[in-house]
């Protein structure tokens, strides 16, 4: 970062070598916090951009430079990322997860050079760091941990013997999440989320829905997509063209195909027709007769299923339910319609090349790292994550790359939106790594036609 005339002077206030605690209300300090602010937002794949909404403490200490340390609580503000408004100006969301952060920053004045060599947040409402969620295997550490996790999501159980229950579950959870850890190739960062006390059944059965099974055995094959000869940015992302519509939820129901196919078609629509519309999930649970509603469902049934209904209503006309319902379609009030589908590729290249020239993609993922995952680019081994057990269905709206030249890590990503919630994973998004499959990221790519 280049830093103004006035800003480069050496900070001699500190003994040579060691930390001492610096004022937060001194500008070089804020100044520095500034500095830090925008790497987080950087590294950050949420919309919105991050405020600071107070400095908790500061050290500085002298090594060829200042390294300052800083401790920040952020919250997310009501301003966009990609726009060019002072954050000063941003007012913070009413509801904003705050998050601690700690972040080292080398200032080098004399170079005009600041660099931020290490950046760690957890959520404020966590009184432990969340590497402490993968505990340290004791009883009374996962009971510790168990009692957060129900205070920070508000669970609570019909008796003692349920909860005890849910203990064991989540104790079992906590080891795949530490085996999670352990062995990430990414960034990401996995702990006790919202579905840390579900048994993979349960969370099989509530949170996914995708059934390669229901695959009709003489259907026509999905016509194969024309890939683009584009050459590709290095990032690129459908949320800054108003083609994606906000974050859902899909609740108890295993309805996540819908969520895919609406979210893909919501984005073809939006570029084709200009207008953007966010569609009824409900409808396909409740009238796709070659799906099975919130038992589970496959995106290319759901295509095929729009045309021969004849179309899509809005969520407003149709609102989402989370649970089969008897069908009550309007084809006088449907808002879009579709002209079939497209099988898109298996290579990653060329899915990045559709998606940058045609829009957000409907994808099948094996979910086995989301239900643990908290934000961070997700690179499991896949042994960890089979490729060829698809269970989830997700959009993917675009993708980038972060370096890490310290590590010499270079991690390409794909850019996912989920369908449970904002508050889970990176503001309902969740980024996996890009280039060599990983969790079947690239083997149910599709796309509706909208003429």
């Amino acid at each position: 970062q280049e830093l103004s005339p006035n800003k480069a002077k050496k900070h001699t206030d500190v003994l040579v070598g060691a930390p001492t605690e610096a004022d937060v209300s001194d500008p070089y300090i804020q100044d520095i916090a500034s500095t830090a602010l925008a790497e987080v937002d950087r590294r950050s794949n949420a919309l919105y951009k991050q405020k600071v909404v107070r400095i908790v403490e500061a050290e500085k200490q002298v090594v060829a430079g200042v390294l300052v340390r800083l401790t920040l609580e952020l919250g997310s503000s009501t301003c966009r990322k990609g726009h060019d408004t002072d954050i000063a100006t941003c007012q913070l969301k009413n509801d904003s997860n705050n998050q601690i952060c700690h972040v080292e920053v080398w200032d080098r004045p004399w170079l005009k050079q600041r660099e931020v060599k290490s950046v760690s947040c957890n959520s404020v409402r966590s009184r432990l760091k969340k590497r402490s969620w993968i505990g340290g295997g004791s009883h009374d550490i996962h009971l510790g941990l168990f009692n957060e996790f129900l205070e920070k999501y508000n669970k609570h159980y019909r008796n003692k013997a349920e909860y005890k229950r849910r203990f064991h579950i989540f104790r079992a959870n906590i080891k795949k999440v530490e085996r999670l850890q352990k062995t990430e190739q990414g960034t990401a960062i996995y702990g006790a989320t919202q579905f840390a006390d579900l048994t993979p059944k349960e969370f099989k059965k509530y949170h996914l829905g995708l059934n390669r099974k229901l695959k009709v055995s003489n259907h026509i094959p999905l016509q194969e997509a024309k890939i683009p000869d584009v050459t590709l940015p290095k990032e690129f992302d459908w949320r800054n063209y108003s083609v994606v519509t906000e974050v859902k939820n899909q609740g108890l129901c295993g309805s996540c195909w819908a969520f895919s196919v609406t979210g893909n078609v919501e984005g073809q629509w939006a570029l084709k027709k200009g207008k953007l519309y966010s569609l009824s999930e409900q409808e396909l649970v409740d009238c796709d007769t070659l799906d099975d509603g919130c038992s589970g469902g496959l995106p290319e049934n759901a295509y095929k299923a729009i045309e021969s209904l004849g179309g899509l209503e809005t969520e407003k006309d149709y609102p989402y339910e989370g649970e089969d319902e008897k069908c009550h379609f309007k084809k006088t009030d449907a808002k879009v319609t579709i002209q079939g589908a497209l099988n898109i590729t298996k290579n990653e290249t060329q899915m990045a090349q559709w998606l940058y020239k045609n829009g957000p993609i409907s994808i099948g993922i094996n979910a086995n790292a989301m239900q643990f995952y908290m934000g961070g680019i997700s690179h499991p081994w896949k042994f960890l994550c089979d490729g060829e057990d698809l269970d989830h269905g997700v959009l993917i709206v675009g993708f980038g790359v972060h370096t890490y030249p310290l590590f010499q890590k270079v991690l390409p990503f794909w850019i996912i939106k989920n369908s449970w919630g904002e508050n889970w994973g990176e503001q309902g998004y969740y980024r996996v790594y890009r280039g060599d499959g990983t969790c079947g990221v690239n083997q149910m790519a599709t796309s509706a036609i909208v003429g």
